[in-house]
């Protein structure tokens, strides 16, 4: 018997020795460990994660995110860089505060992420600090890790060395698309059931009735304020009505509004500066809305 064969028996009979250890093991009843409430939210927020048909394109990432923070560097100023991922056509685009920007999105199993064929326009813009500091640190990314606080998302992007190179934040204020019958205005319920309107966050635009008049708008999110929402330009159709002091009320209520809370998939509130409610509203079946029309 030559000394291979010697030692190919000698693991064998360790491997078989073991192998009826742990299978003893495993027979024995023995207390099951605590699971930590980490390790449980994260094995649900696992299985939450739903991915493109054949591909590992997280559908977390789709939709626009808004640039936060880069190598450390807290990022100001009224325009605000972001990026907008569409991974059903494994693209991404966006601005870095300066130029347009855009390339090819590529995912992995285990969260992996980079930036390929990433292209910029050549704009000169006196007043774009993190311009370059963008796009040198896009070129960076391998990997990335979301996480959810409330109505915002915000996505951590990673380099090969596993150190975190920038923040992006999304704030999920989507719960607000679609028609609403105005139910509570600054504390009093409203009996007019007329008084409607649609929100279109992709948009940015609001749409319907005053109770008397069309109303029509532009919506703003502040991407340094949770729950923010605003309504601004808004403008009127000019008929004379029974009872203008209800809609200028509301008109009024919408252009003081600050913040929207979702109490329920079907119940919202719009709150000011003060965080006092202004309107009260609920969810309404689309093909009901009229505005008046």
């Amino acid at each position: 018997m030559n000394k291979k064969t010697i030692a190919y028996m000698a693991l064998s009979a360790a491997f078989l020795c073991c192998a009826a250890s742990a299978s003893a093991k495993k027979r024995q009843p023995k207390s099951q460990p605590e699971t930590s409430l980490v390790e449980t939210v994260e094995a649900v927020v696992e299985k939450e994660i739903e991915y493109y048909p054949s591909t590992f394109a997280d559908i977390r990432l789709d939709g626009e995110w808004n640039i936060d923070n880069v190598n450390g560097q807290k990022v100001t100023g009224e325009e605000r860089p972001f990026i907008t991922f569409d991974l059903a056509q494994g693209r991404v685009y966006g601005n870095n505060g300066c130029n347009i920007i855009n390339g090819s999105a590529v995912t992995g199993k285990g969260n992996l992420l980079s930036f390929t064929g990433m292209m910029s326009t050549q704009k000169y813009c006196a007043n774009a600090p993190f311009e370059h500091l963008i796009n040198t640190t896009l070129d960076q990314v391998r990997s990335y890790k979301i996480s959810r606080y409330g109505h915002e998302s915000y996505l951590d992007l990673f380099n090969d060395r596993g150190h975190l190179v920038m923040v992006l934040r999304k704030h999920n204020m989507d719960f607000l698309n679609g028609a609403w019958r105005v139910t509570a205005i600054n504390g009093e319920p409203n009996s007019n059931e007329g008084i409607q309107f649609v929100f279109d966050l992709p948009e940015k635009k609001i749409h319907g009735n005053a109770g008397c008049n069309i109303v029509n708008g532009e919506i703003s999110i502040d991407p340094d304020v949770a729950n923010s929402v605003q309504f601004s330009n808004m403008a009127t159709t000019r008929m004379m009505c029974p009872d203008i002091a209800t809609e200028t009320a509301v008109l009024v209520a919408l252009e003081e509004t600050e913040k929207a809370f979702a109490k329920s998939d079907d119940t919202v509130t719009f709150v000011n500066h003060a965080g006092k409610p202004v309107l009260q509203l609920i969810r309404i079946d689309p093909r009901s809305f009229t505005d008046g029309e």
